[in-house]
């Protein structure tokens, strides 16, 4: 007998979960292709192992554990194929706006890239911890539980992810509250 939800079937857990491990997986690796092949390695690895699920936590929680372990299995497989990874969305495609759009979209563009590069240059552990809390909006306890790691470990992450980020962007402050 399973003890994972039994009122759910395999296609309702999906249905629900399936996003927003989808986008956790996507901001961890960079690549929606990756972040597919991820998410269909987790829900196997989930169907495989629903007997362990004691309900202690939530389903949610349970599953992007599993997301996040699969993709440190996964981890230099896919860095050696993929440039690092990008948190932040891409700034919209298109042609030049009305007048003085361009320059506006050029500015926008350049301090995108500029936090890009910022969160690709903090340190592993660090980088991992900062995604989970501020991107998918984890709490440091949820970031403990899914990283595996002590809860003073994750704030001290946190910490010197925030001060990271801080400094290299720190020269761009004022464009930054600008906008």
């Amino acid at each position: 007998m399973t003890k994972g939800p039994p009122a759910q079937s395999f296609r309702d857990v999906f249905e629900r979960h399936r996003d927003p491990v989808h986008r956790m997986l996507w901001r961890l690796t960079g690549s929606s292709h990756d972040a597919d092949d991820l998410l269909q390695e987790t829900f196997v690895t989930y169907w495989r192992k629903r007997d362990q699920f004691r309900g202690e936590g939530s389903l949610a929680g349970y599953l992007k554990r599993i997301a996040y372990r699969t993709w440190l299995n996964s981890r230099d497989r896919l860095a050696a194929k993929n440039p690092p990874l990008s948190l932040v969305h891409a700034p919209e495609a298109g042609g030049p706006g009305p007048e003085g759009e361009t320059e506006e979209r050029d500015s926008r563009d350049f301090l995108l890239a500029r936090v890009r590069e910022a969160l690709r240059a903090i340190p592993d552990g660090a980088r991992e911890a900062f995604v989970l809390f501020r991107f998918e909006g984890m709490t440091v306890a949820q970031v403990a539980e899914v990283t595996d790691a002590p809860l003073k470990t994750v704030e001290s992450r946190l910490k010197r992810a925030t001060e990271h980020v801080a400094r290299r962007l720190s020269k761009y402050r004022d464009q930054l509250l600008s906008r």
